[in-house]
């Protein structure tokens, strides 16, 4: 049995999964999965923390390799390893030139801020003001980054689901920007558990989704390559994905 556990950190924005137990064939797939859910999502990186996971086979570990190839390839995210026990470890060592493996999680922390990753966030509140300074937010990031193209995209997002926010949320709430170098990454996490309506229903894991029947959620999606919602146990983040024409 293999269990897994998910913290998104607002301050930082670096998502942490956390392993514990066995990797087998049957769990591989599991974590093929949680680890390509949380790239997609584009953080400025993923940390996946080994502390707890042992394995049978070494070969089976070529899925760190593989979903840290995928995470870069499509994403521009790096994914870093961390923890590990001795004979995972071990095993590591084959694909040492694919992965990157750090001791602890803090050492893991270090080389993500060594990179400097693009990252914004600001605390905003349940009003209408709210949106002009998501929009402001929003603009300087993309001139500060190298992506004016990006400009006029990324204000009209970040505009409509901050809107949403302050309609819907009934409280504070967070706005973070991130450009993985191919991504930017406009998100809104806030305390309502109600995730937004779509044609197929509100999605039940962390997912890529169609356009919504909301006239927000629809200009989001026009302006958007990608968005989506990810349920929390305290509220939710709605997200879209804009490709940076830079890679």
């Amino acid at each position: 049995m293999l269990k897994t556990a998910i913290d998104r950190n607002l301050a930082t924005g670096v998502t942490t999964v956390r392993l514990d137990g066995e990797l087998t064939p049957a769990t591989v797939p599991e974590v093929g999965t949680v680890i390509a859910k949380v790239a997609a999502e584009c953080p400025p990186a993923v940390i996946v923390d080994l502390t707890g996971l042992c394995h049978e086979d070494d070969p089976l570990l070529s899925v760190f390799a593989t979903m840290t190839y995928d995470a870069q390839l499509h994403w521009g995210v790096p994914v870093l390893l961390c923890d590990a026990a001795p004979g995972v470890r071990e095993g590591l060592e084959a694909f040492r030139t694919y992965v990157a493996l750090y001791e602890d999680r803090g050492m893991a922390s270090l080389a993500v801020h060594a990179n400097v990753p693009r990252w914004v966030r600001r605390h905003l509140r349940p009003e209408a003001r709210s949106a002009a300074i998501a929009r402001g937010v929003t603009g300087e990031a993309c001139l500060t980054w190298g992506l004016e193209e990006l400009y006029g995209p990324a204000r009209l997002v970040a505009n409509e689901l901050t809107a949403n926010a302050v309609v819907h949320s009934g409280g504070e709430f967070d706005l973070t920007l991130v450009h993985t170098g191919r991504y930017l990454r406009i998100a809104v996490q806030d305390g309502c558990t109600t995730m937004p309506r779509c044609p197929e229903g509100p999605p039940v894991t962390s997912t890529v989704m169609r356009p919504g029947s909301g006239r927000g959620l629809r200009i989001v999606a026009a302006a958007a390559t990608h968005w989506g919602a990810t349920p929390l146990l305290d509220g939710k983040i709605v997200w879209a994905l804009i490709r940076s024409g830079h890679r």
